[in-house]
């Protein structure tokens, strides 16, 4: 089933082929293998590889820095097709063009956009962005990691934890304080590289996401070049703001494809499980389980066409960007639950995706700002206490 026909929903016909070939992507090289780099807690770098040889890390920068140059309707479609497949492999595609990628293109200077930004695009260096702290997640107006100049230089220091790919990237786009007490306004963007003195990485063991790199950070005394701070100093926030509404784009298209895999699944199954003399997907118990969960994919799949469309026009969409998050993430766990409703106890073994998938779409109710804040800030703008 996969999706609903989206011709009529103003998709171009190369928007369509995009996500066609982001569809055939994924059913050909990643759903066949992803299972055994879960069981073997194997990081796909291959297949990071492989997507930024498609351009797909590249997808929305632009081509003067080597990327697609891609419109947020195609953007969003891959991020829901790849999603479909793998967490890790999606991830990567919004680490590279949302956390990192439209920050370093819209505030980055010209020497880091040919240094840092061509590289993202062609695939040739992986970043990794390094927000959360063990004492401060949705509050980074409070961050504890600093940066402090001295003289042709910043000297960093600090932890990060949760920090997505921190064990495989390259460089790392970093949110320190230049003055604690300023809170965000001494809030600014750093880029530091791997080989950089003082810097260490180490694995961060998740219940799921065995495959994954979440890892922790760590900089004692990172001594960096002033020419590495991204945009102004005390503007990290304003740098920051640009990214988060295309990053919860990608994270609601991922929730997306990831509950359409979990009713893929569940229908297959109901075909195949037979109960009391007949297939269990004739029950209405389970009919209106399959009934519901495709109401709740499809209401989010049409939300996500629905920000990326306003995206496109160039119009602030952060009420709608936390709107679509908030809804995808919250219905495609009840999706999930229900597919392993389904599935009954076949849905905790590990020849059944399902379980994986639940606990997986469950981050992305917390990352890239949980479900109480995107509440907050929906009701922040819709009563008036935010500019809008």
């Amino acid at each position: 089933m996969r999706y609903a026909d989206l011709r009529n929903f103003g998709l171009t016909e190369e928007q369509r082929a995009v996500r066609e070939a982001a569809r055939k992507f994924t059913e050909k090289e990643i759903l066949p293998v992803i299972n055994d780099y879960e069981d073997k807690g194997q990081y796909p770098s291959d297949l990071i590889k492989k997507i930024g040889e498609l351009g797909y890390l590249g997808a929305i920068i632009s081509e003067e820095y080597g990327g697609v140059g891609m419109d947020f309707v195609s953007y969003a479609s891959i991020c829901e097709e790849i999603g479909y497949g793998c967490w890790v492999v999606s991830s990567a595609i919004n680490m590279c063009n949302s956390l990192v990628g439209s920050g370093l293109q819209r505030h980055g200077s010209e020497t880091q956009k040919r240094q840092y930004l061509a590289a993202i695009a062609r695939g040739e260096k992986l970043p990794s962005a390094c927000y959360t702290e063990p004492n401060h997640g949705s509050d980074l107006s409070g961050i504890e990691t600093t940066a402090k100049r001295d003289g042709d230089s910043y000297i960093i220091n600090g932890s990060k934890i949760w920090i997505s790919h921190a064990n495989h990237a390259d460089f790392f786009y970093v949110l320190a304080t230049i003055n604690r007490e300023l809170k965000h306004r001494g809030v600014s963007i750093f880029l530091v590289d791997r080989e950089t003195a003082g810097l260490q990485t180490r694995p961060f063991p998740l219940h799921c996401l065995k495959r994954g790199d979440s890892g922790e950070v760590v900089f004692e005394d990172c001594r960096i070049p002033k020419e590495n701070l991204v945009g102004e100093e005390g503007k990290g926030f304003k740098v920051v703001a640009t990214q988060l509404d295309i990053g919860r784009l990608c994270v609601a298209a991922r929730c997306v494809g990831m509950a359409q895999y979990c009713v893929d699944l569940s229908i297959k199954y109901a075909r195949e499980r037979v109960q009391f003399g007949q297939e269990i997907g004739e029950f209405q118990a389970i009919k209106h389980k399959i009934a519901d969960m495709v109401t709740q994919v499809e209401a989010a799949r049409l939300m996500v066409l629905r920000l990326a469309n306003v995206m496109d026009t160039g119009v602030r969409a952060s009420m709608e960007a936390a709107m679509t998050k908030l809804f995808a993430s919250e219905s495609s766990v009840s999706v999930a639950l229900d597919a392993i409703q389904i599935h009954g106890g076949m849905g905790f073994g590990q020849e059944y995706p399902v379980g994986r998938i639940l606990m997986e779409l469950k981050t992305l109710c917390v990352g890239e700002g949980t479900s109480e804040i995107m509440r907050n800030l929906i009701g922040d703008y819709s009563i008036g206490y935010k500019g809008y």
